[in-house]
């Protein structure tokens, strides 16, 4: 289904899930929403690893509504320092999720950890 047999740069899928159903989104910043939605679809935000809990506590770090691209940089490593992953892992996964909505239903089905 779409584009998951290349991967796409991080900042270019920051940008597409940072838009995904945020139609006031300019693609600059990402929400908390937004940024769990894209690791849901990669397979990141798995409710046993990683879960909302972590990546709520990572993203108020900052306090606000929504990051930048450098700040989101710095939640994935706060996120994965305290939960014990590979940060390079994490960004690898992120970039080959395809795009935004492209394995919709699919993400119950495969559990790749």
């Amino acid at each position: 289904m779409g584009t998951e047999a290349g991967s796409a740069p991080l900042d270019q899928q920051f940008a597409n899930f940072a838009r995904f159903g945020d139609n006031k989104s300019d693609g600059k910043t990402i929400t908390l929403s937004c940024s769990d939605r894209w690791m849901r679809q990669a397979k990141v935000l798995d409710m046993k690893t990683i879960t909302t809990t972590h990546t709520g506590i990572a993203f108020n770090k900052f306090k606000t509504r929504a990051i930048n691209y450098q700040n989101f940089l710095k939640y994935l490593n706060d996120l994965a320092a305290s939960t014990d992953t590979d940060v390079e892992e994490i960004k690898e996964k992120l970039m080959a999720c395809g795009m935004p909505g492209a394995t919709k239903g699919e993400n119950k089905d495969k559990e790749n950890n």
